[in-house]
């Protein structure tokens, strides 16, 4: 249903009668009723589910990300889309999985991906796109990646996938990007200690392109000490309302969200210097103004005018409806922010990126 872009399919009450069951979950006895996820059977008897990385953890709701998986009678499972079953044995899940798509070749990268190497000849990175995201984003671009689960495999599996992908394509760049790549903490540093194994050559660069919005500064450093050489933080707003409008979240969840993204882009440029970290903003004028990108610039450069900048042109991709940026607007965005003292503002368009 969260997938579907046309909004065809809609949920209805089901009505019918349920029995009640009983399940194990770490040997102790639980009831609910019938017909319902493992997680709802969880929450039902009691045991909290959080938004945020605290306990049992459930960020995307399509079992793409796995971060609420379980153990069910001996398989790993994602709790929120699998249905509970009379006398099921259930305890936390034995080792990280994620569903992935891609392992692509890209001519341009992401918003962590200097804009000298942007090409549009040959390829300059490889990714790998990971299933479920924790916004809502009306206007998502990849919103089957997003919203669906699939087949999940293991960290080191993504790992050596994405290192044969890289020799194929003869290029020094991996990249995880999504949904949202950070959502399964030990799946992810997982996937890149074993990448940096496999790469052990000093022109291997590892890429992660990010919402930032559940980063700790324990979990950068996890990352950074895992290999990962190269970021990009997508900073969606400055103000809560306008971040609830772009990422379909609100409430104290929001202005979590929004924090940590700020968080992170002045702890990555402030503590790493050794680490490549870029900055996505969005425009469109259905959903931010100009005067709050003009903001937005005004405290970016407060943390560095040198950070690379890079504004991305959101347009009709899901659900919403809205024109998309023409050339002309994105190139006086970029103006803005570089009145702003920033020195590396790339512009995204329809028709490539506008460069420093």
């Amino acid at each position: 249903m969260l997938a579907c872009s046309g909004e065809a399919i809609e949920m209805v009450e089901d009505k019918r009668q349920r029995n009640t069951i009983k399940f194990e979950f770490n040997n102790r006895v639980l009831e609910a009723p019938e017909r319902i996820t493992i997680k709802k059977a969880l929450e039902y008897a009691g045991i909290r589910f959080s938004e945020l990385p605290d306990g049992l953890y459930s960020p995307c709701n399509a079992g793409g990300c796995y971060c609420c998986a379980v153990s069910a009678d001996g398989e790993v499972v994602p709790s929120c889309i699998t249905e509970i079953k009379d006398g099921m044995k259930l305890s936390p899940a034995s080792k990280p999985l994620r569903v992935v798509t891609g392992f692509v070749p890209h001519m341009v990268g992401g918003v962590g991906t200097p804009y000298y190497l942007k090409s549009y000849s040959s390829y300059i990175e490889v990714a790998c796109f990971t299933h479920g995201c924790n916004f809502r984003c009306p206007q998502c671009q990849n919103n089957v990646m997003a919203f669906t689960g699939g087949m999940a495999i293991s960290p080191e599996t993504a790992a050596e996938v994405l290192t044969s992908v890289r020799s194929m394509y003869k290029v020094n760049r991996m990249a995880f990007s999504g949904g949202e790549c950070t959502l399964n903490r030990q799946w992810l540093t997982g996937a890149i200690r074993h990448l940096k194994e496999l790469n052990k050559d000093k022109k291997a660069r590892i890429h992660v392109d990010t919402n930032a919005s559940i980063f700790t500064k324990d979990y950068l450093e996890e990352l950074v000490l895992a290999g990962m050489t190269d970021i990009g933080i997508d900073i969606k707003s400055l103000h809560l309302d306008t971040f609830e409008k772009i990422t379909g979240t609100d409430g104290k969840t929001a202005k979590t969200y929004l924090e940590n993204e700020w968080f992170s882009a002045r702890y990555m440029i402030e503590n790493h210097p050794e680490v490549f970290t870029g900055i996505g903003i969005p425009y469109n004028k259905a959903l931010i103004s100009k005067e709050e990108i003009y903001d937005m610039g005004l405290r970016i450069a407060d943390i560095s005018k040198d950070v690379q900048v890079c504004v991305l042109d959101y347009r009709r991709a899901f659900r919403r409806e809205m024109a998309a940026p023409d050339i002309q607007e994105m190139k006086e965005v970029k103006e803005i922010l570089n009145s702003t003292g920033l020195k590396t503002v790339i512009a995204q368009t329809m028709k490539g990126n506008i460069v420093p």
